[in-house]
Order: C-alpha cells, then structure tokens, then sequence
C-alpha cells in the first residue's frame, strides 16, 4: 500500500482513519476518536457528520458506529474472487475435520488478505476477520501465496518488505525467506510456527486457478497446545492439501 504521506487527498485518508479507529474501538464518541486520531473534535466531528449523511456510519446518541451499507460494500468486494463461493463450504469441512479454525486468504494488490475465517471449536480459537491483512514473511498463508507467484511479482512485494510484524521466530531477512520459500513449494505446505503471533501455528497450502495462476491459499490455525506435534505434523497436511485440490477442481468446473 502507498503511505499516508504520499496519498493526494488528505480529506478521504482522515475519514478512512476515522472508519478504522470506530472498528478499533467498537464505535465511539467525537472525544475519544479525536484523542485516538490525534485530531481536533470539531475536524473529527465534521468528517463523522459527512460520513453520516453517507449512510456508511451511524449516531446513537453521542456514539457512532459503523453502518450496514459496509455489508453491501464487502460483500461485493468478495463476490469478485471465485475462490469465495468454490471454496466456502471447503472452509466449514476443514474446521470440522481439524477441529481448529480455517480460512482462505488472497492476494490483493500487493497485500494477503483474509477472505473467509472459521472459528474452530477450541477454546480460545485463533481469530481473524474477512479483510485482516496478514503478514507475507510471517504466516502460513502469506508464505504458501508468496511461493507460488513468479519470481518477478514475488521480488515487486518485498521489495520495500519491513519484515516487522511477527516474534523473534520470524524471518527478518529476504534471504531467509528465500530458502524457506524453496521449502514450501517443494512441500506444497507453508507453515507457522509461532512466527505471527505466540502460541499460534498456522498450516496452508496454495490453491491455483484454472490459468494456473494463483488464486489464494487455504488455512488451518490453531492455538499451540490446542494439537499435539503428531497431529500437526501428519494429519493437518494432509488435510489442508486435500482441500486445495476440492476447491481448485471447483475452480476449473465452474
């Protein structure tokens, strides 16, 4: 993504931190979205109104929220990757079968974004959310799509890369990542351990489309001590790889 500081027009960068920072805090009021923003309360004030009149934000009282038009919004953004509709009910079988959370991730632009998110029945299941962006050096599904884009696209994203996300397990240098990437595509697995976030592995294999192009990654994401090592390591591959076949035969189908 471009930065703050390099977008032409400041006015729709504020609102769009103002629609995030409501995310973050669940909805709130002018004072504390003004405290969060570090902004002035009547320039925060003036965009919620806007945004208001929009239809894209809602006032109860003297709080604001979110409004339901983002539904339309999203669902729409969604819709435009097959990979949505070929492989949501592929999503729900692997929960199930894994007894963890699963999902699918894509790339859009130069970012992997969540696409669909499952919550395992594990308590204290490893959450995410569709639209999360998930670091490319550092999670499964990030590294499973990095591996199998050409080398060129691959080099175009980690060009300017910060590897800043993630523990002391991450890779913070390209070369690193480099030899794991020959790993993940000699496997068709990408893994996480604990690199994004402590006690969180993640498992994904990449789901290729018709073109043969990638058209994303499918997950498995569990808390550390949720699984044994042994069910990690030899049924959650298997596992994961069987469903990117299911949803990359519905892709060539439909």
């Amino acid at each position: 993504m471009v930065a703050d500081a390099d977008l032409p027009v400041a006015a729709t960068r504020t609102s769009m931190r103002i629609l995030e920072t409501l995310v973050d805090l669940d909805g709130g009021g002018v004072t504390a979205i003004a405290e969060a923003l570090d902004r002035s309360k009547s320039s925060v004030h003036d965009h919620l109104q806007t945004l208001v009149g929009l239809g894209v934000v809602v006032k109860d009282g003297h709080e604001y929220r979110l409004g339901l038009r983002f539904l339309r919004l999203g669902e729409f953004a969604r819709s435009q990757y097959p990979m949505y509709e070929a492989g949501i009910e592929e999503v729900q079988q692997l929960s199930t079968a894994a007894g963890c959370a699963a999902g699918m991730a894509v790339l859009e632009g130069d970012s992997v974004v969540c696409l669909h998110h499952r919550l395992g029945p594990e308590a204290g299941s490893p959450r995410l959310a569709a639209g999360d962006r998930l670091p490319v050096h550092c999670t499964a599904p990030g590294k499973a799509i990095l591996a199998a884009l050409p080398e060129a696209r691959r080099e175009d994203i980690l060009a300017d890369h910060p590897f800043a996300a993630g523990t002391d397990q991450s890779h913070a240098k390209r070369a690193d990542l480099a030899a794991e990437l020959r790993t993940v595509t000699a496997r068709g697995l990408a893994v996480d351990r604990e690199e994004w976030e402590p006690d969180r592995r993640g498992i994904a294999a990449t789901v290729t489309g018709p073109d043969g192009g990638v058209a994303g990654a499918i997950y498995l994401l569990t808390g550390s001590e949720s699984h044994s090592g042994k069910r990690f390591q030899q049924d959650f591959p298997g596992l994961v790889i069987s469903s990117a076949t299911r949803i990359r035969n519905a892709l060539r189908d439909a």
